[in-house]
């Protein structure tokens, strides 16, 4: 027992690296997979994305509840658990192997447990019994029961409490229970939140509210990859949280420096360009139009993973920008060194990766032009190309970046998922619009950029004349709204916005910093009047 008590702290006083944790659950996943589709005799195609993502989506939750039943108990950082979980992960390959050794080559169909209130409470006393035909647990009950005693014992062992003991092993039952019988809980607590009874509840009414995906312009017909989808779109959100809390309670002072570093006049502007997209959209197909829980919250993710995406360009820039804000942004993350360069860039990275799964979950070609937005922005910021040195490309590039978040907008709507049917004078005022305003956003950083040579408007100019340049921009853009769009009843708004934003730009009083709230606000006011005009609408 003693050298046992000593591998356990050998592996609890081992740190893992965010990064290596999730390389490594990777793998696994794809062991698993490996198992399933090519050892076992399966039918399901080399690769499927909406299984594939609810795979990962659902394996990443059970081990986080585990995780976080463990942490509770033992009252340790999640973080310095992080590498007895890796372990556990393992777990994940072992239901396969144990349904191959009984049956030679094939593996029990383990899906959800979708069922009424009595019966979810008699499979959960009975370990997983009287499940219903077709299901099931083979594997599955023996890896739950082998790690809920080892997992059990590893509490005793260093607790050497009997209650904690029993605590834990209920607890991690529980939450693989939960887990399975997910699709279940989840219609209850929906049925519950608007007042229903679900003491009467039929499994068929479960499927008949999870498994159809039918909102805007997707739609899938199998039943069984709908609840996946479905499932994908509850799980994605859930999995952001679990991550976002350990990120808290494992490094407090480095999750408040990420958020307070979100830039939150960009984030109102790209959620801003989504949903133009979304209007746009639903005027172009307004048949497509199906409100429901799910669209919302397909709409809700999309805006998470552009979150996500925004966010893990600004990480990239603030790392090639690291000279620029020792000057001009002192208070940045790296700058008051609270991340070392390493840590910083792998909360990068981990953030583009969960912006890319967020995008690939509702549709492939969303995870596409989220890709492309990640692609553009690192020519934009980092070496070779740091493109932001040039003036008129660094605005172009930006403007390329910032349609991509437009256009997921639209194809939400789109049948197919593409832009037809999207006007080309649309996309060129965008295009012209935010190259020609774009430049607001140098003026805060003029000495920064001028030591390390980024030649933008402010610092080639001066900043008294590229005050008048980009306020003369910005006017333009708006009195070229009203040609673009043909809609010569916007003449008189827009040349009233625009010159509020010349005003906004060439007042000396007005800092730098507050350029873009200002502008923000009178581009709202002006998309606001142009939806009305152009498109003869009432508020």
């Amino acid at each position: 027992m003693e050298k046992l008590a000593k591998f356990i702290d050998s592996i609890l006083i081992k740190r893992v690296e965010p990064i290596f944790w999730l390389l490594n659950f990777f793998g696994i996943i794809v062991l698993r997979l490996y198992l399933d589709k090519f050892i076992a005799k399966s039918n399901s195609p080399l690769f499927d994305l909406i299984m594939d993502i609810h795979n990962v989506l659902f394996f990443f939750l059970t081990i986080a509840s585990v995780w976080l039943v463990l942490s509770i108990i033992l009252k340790k950082n999640p973080f310095n658990l992080a590498y007895l979980m890796l372990w556990v992960t393992l777990a994940i390959i072992f239901p396969p192997i144990f349904d191959l050794i009984k049956t030679n080559r094939e593996v029990f169909w383990s899906f959800y447990l979708i069922s009424s209130p009595v019966d979810l409470i008699w499979q959960y006393v009975t370990i997983f019994g009287h499940l219903p035909s077709g299901i099931a647990y083979f594997g599955t009950k023996i890896t739950f029961i082998m790690g809920i005693l080892a997992l059990s014992l590893l509490v005793f062992i260093k607790t050497k409490k009997i209650v904690k003991t029993l605590l834990a092993a209920a607890g991690i039952y529980s939450a693989l229970f939960f887990m399975a019988a997910f699709p279940s809980f989840f219609y209850f607590f929906f049925e519950l939140l608007f007042g229903k009874s679900i003491v009467s509840t039929y499994p068929f009414e479960i499927i008949q509210f999870l498994a159809k995906a039918k909102f805007f312009g997707i739609e899938l017909a199998d039943p069984i990859y709908a609840l996946a989808y479905n499932l994908n779109l509850v799980y994605f959100p859930l999995s952001l949280g679990v991550l976002s809390y350990f990120f808290w309670k494992s490094r407090p002072k480095m999750f408040l420096a990420v958020v307070r570093n979100l830039r939150y006049p960009q984030i109102m502007f790209h959620s801003g360009l989504l949903f133009i997209g979304l209007g746009i959209g639903l005027i172009t197909y307004p048949e497509n139009f199906n409100l429901n829980f799910f669209s919302m919250l397909a709409v809700f993710d999309i805006w998470i993973a552009i979150l996500l995406t925004w966010e893990a360009s600004v990480i990239v820039n603030d790392i090639f920008d690291y000279r620029v804000d020792l000057l001009s942004n002192p208070e940045r993350p790296l700058q008051r060194g609270i991340f070392t360069l390493n840590n910083y860039a792998q909360v990068g990275a981990l953030l583009f990766f969960l912006s890319i799964i967020g995008a690939l979950m509702v549709n492939y070609k969303f995870g596409i032009l989220l890709f492309v937005y990640q692609i553009l922005a690192w020519f934009y910021s980092a070496e070779p190309f740091r493109l932001k040195r040039f003036v008129p490309i660094a605005s172009l590039v930006s403007a390329l970046t910032l349609l991509t978040v437009f256009f997921s907008g639209f194809i939400f709507f789109s049948p197919a998922q593409n832009l037809e049917h999207l006007s080309w004078r649309v996309i060129f005022l965008l295009m012209i619009t935010y190259t020609l305003s774009l430049p607001i956003k140098d003026f805060k950083d003029i000495d920064g950029d001028k030591k390390d040579g980024v030649r933008t408007i402010p610092v080639i100019f001066g900043e008294e004349k590229g005050r008048l340049i980009v306020a003369s921009g910005i006017f333009a853009s708006f009195i070229l709204s009203v040609f673009f769009i043909n809609e010569l009843r916007l003449f008189w708004w827009a040349t009233l916005c625009g010159s509020l934003a010349f005003y906004v730009i060439t007042n000396k009083k007005i800092h730098p910093r507050s350029f873009f709230w200002w502008i923000l606000i009178i581009i709202l006011f002006y998309t606001l009047v142009l939806i009305r005009v152009a498109f003869e609408l009432t508020f």
